[in-house]
């Protein structure tokens, strides 16, 4: 991961493109949230769903927006 801290990542949220949907996608598929083993650079319907999931069972507000509190709680959830 390049960025060392959540404020350096994007808030991303459905309908988003890039590297850096890519990167939210592994950290799903690693943490089992997102059934796929090819991520794209596409925020869709599986992401958004995905990331609301994740937001509910860690405590977060559930919008499927991926900002600085979602990025910690990835980032703790993934390296705990």
């Amino acid at each position: 991961m390049a960025p060392t801290t959540s404020k350096e990542l994007p808030v991303l949220k459905k309908g988003d493109t890039g590297s850096s949907v890519k990167l939210l996608q592994n950290i799903l598929i690693a943490l089992d949230y997102l059934d796929s083993d090819s991520p794209t650079t596409n925020f869709q319907d599986q992401t958004d769903e995905a990331v609301r999931n994740f937001q509910e069972e860690n405590d977060l507000k559930v919008d499927g927006i991926v900002g600085a509190k979602t990025w910690d709680k990835l980032g703790t959830v993934l390296w705990d």
